[in-house]
């Protein structure tokens, strides 16, 4: 069964797996965690009324948005929407290798906001990323420019991240230092507007997953996290420490057959409870999600919905199976 993304742990995931792949952008389906061919994935994310008790009613939207692929499971088209209305939307533009060259965004009115161009080096790998802002508080006729720069191994692991601004002060840097079976240990980031130097160290266990994150500011720990692995690589239980090296938290997650969380229980140094998460879904035949509850206790608190419309190309999953009918999955 193919592993399904973990949003809320994505920050943790991006941190870890940095230098796993070239392209950071999360532009594709994969990259989404969607199954199957989709073209349109229509998102929307609610709070719910239980003043009333009608648990299910719809009371306000938090966020709505689309998603629009091509037939190479590309990300082309991300609109934003409010009040059920179509506000700013971004349009994306690839090469004939199929890497992402362009992202830019639009007013509703058509006007342009923002444009992003990426930059490859060798093997593909993306080398930088240059913005160009024109905020309306300059009246747009002004432009703002950013440049995020990518440095690599010949491994094809990220060594160096920076971000640069029109102020070179407000550089920053993030060089990734690797171990043992090529694993990430340690990375420095340095700031350009003050003197402080940040170091995050990573501890791995036998299957390389990482059992440990410590965070120092010059040389002074600041936080501290251990994980604990099931069998299926998905992280089963967290602690957090703080700057003494005492438990703030400690979290655990249980997980469906498909890898979606089902709940995630967070108690506090005393053991009292701090966060209790739980979450329902229901799935298309492709085991996407199209409905997600999520409880606080015993009471829903968000409600979000996700519309997908398919692609009719014929295609397979080796690793999907039915467990069912033991068929192999094929949308035709």
């Amino acid at each position: 069964m193919a592993k399904y993304k973990v949003y809320f742990l994505f920050a943790l995931f991006f941190s870890l797996t940095l230098g796993a792949k070239a392209q950071l952008i999360p532009n594709t389906t994969k990259e989404y965690g969607f199954m199957g061919y989709p073209t349109k994935v229509h998102y929307q994310k609610y709070e719910t009324d239980t003043n009333y008790k009608i648990l299910d009613k719809r009371t306000s939207f938090i966020d709505e948005s689309e998603l629009v692929f091509n037939e190479d499971r590309q990300l082309t088209q991300r609109t934003y929407f409010i009040n059920g209305n179509k506000d700013r939307y971004s349009n994306f533009t690839y090469d004939i290798n199929r890497q992402l060259q362009k992202e830019e965004l639009f007013e509703a009115t058509g006007k342009v906001v923002s444009t992003i161009t990426y930059k490859y080096g060798y093997l593909g790998r993306l080398e930088e990323e240059q913005t160009v802002d024109y905020p309306g508080s300059l009246g747009g006729a002004n432009r703002m420019v950013s440049r995020q720069t990518y440095k690599w191994n010949n491994k094809g692991q990220i060594t160096e991240y920076s971000i640069y601004g029109d102020d070179a002060a407000l550089q920053t840097t993030i060089q990734y230092y690797y171990g043992p079976q090529d694993s990430l240990i340690y990375t420095l980031t340095s700031h350009g507007y003050n003197k402080n130097i940040e170091k995050t160290t990573y501890r791995r266990d036998y299957n390389y997953n990482v059992i440990e994150m410590t965070m120092f500011r010059n040389d002074k720990q600041i936080r501290r996290e251990t994980y604990v692995w099931n069998d299926k690589n998905q992280i089963e239980s967290k602690k957090i420490f703080n700057s003494d090296n005492k438990l703030n938290l400690s979290y655990a997650y249980t997980y469906d057959e498909h890898g979606f969380v089902l709940s995630e229980i967070a108690k506090d140094k005393k053991g009292k409870m701090a966060i209790e998460y739980y979450y329902k879904y229901e799935k298309d035949k492709f085991f996407n999600w199209t409905k997600k509850i999520t409880y606080d206790g015993w009471n829903p608190k968000y409600i979000e919905q996700r519309q997908f419309t398919y692609s009719n190309k014929e295609y397979f999953y080796d690793d999907l199976k039915d467990y069912d009918t033991k068929k192999v999955i094929l949308e035709r």
